[in-house]
């Protein structure tokens, strides 16, 4: 993320509002036209993301967000998006620390952006994420440049 800031590629948009699934769902349309957008700074997609602030979504409802999430993962990931989710409630733990819960926010958001390399930690076991993942990023691993043992052990796992 700290790239992307001192790139000035991180926009981030405020949804007032207590939102619904359909509002949500909504918010991530918005997300998806800015960041398909032209007028970034840096030419470079890997620098570009998009915040959605959700600073009036009560607690009881964050957990709508990772209804959000899964319900739009596949057709972005085809588009070659990837979207978090971040709450006061989430345990989604990270992909190298399972314990530690990276996605923990005390501010409801939703985070988009271009997928990366990476992002094999979080498609390996989805076959249809999977399947986007490698359109973009299979050469990358036949020319046998990866460099992470964890991305090559994942991604040979997941073309199985």
């Amino acid at each position: 993320m700290v790239p992307a800031l001192r790139a000035d590629g991180v926009r981030v948009h405020v949804f007032p509002g207590s939102g619904d699934l359909e509002g949500l769902l909504s918010a991530v349309d918005a997300m998806v036209e800015v960041l398909r957008s032209d007028g970034w700074p840096t030419s470079n997609r890997a620098l570009h993301a998009v915040v959605a602030v959700l600073p009036d979504l009560p607690q009881a409802d964050e957990e709508l967000l990772d209804h959000v999430q899964e319900k739009v993962r596949k057709p972005l990931a085809r588009e070659g998006m990837m979207l978090g989710q971040f709450h006061s409630l989430c345990d989604q733990g990270a992909a190298r620390n399972p314990g530690f819960p990276v996605s923990r926010s005390p501010i409801p958001m939703l985070a988009l952006r271009w997928m990366a390399l990476h992002d094999v930690l979080f498609v390996h076991d989805d076959p249809d994420r999977f399947a986007a993942y490698e359109e973009r990023f299979g050469t990358v691993y036949r020319s046998g440049r990866i460099v992470d043992p964890l991305f090559a052990r994942l991604y040979q796992q997941a073309h199985r």
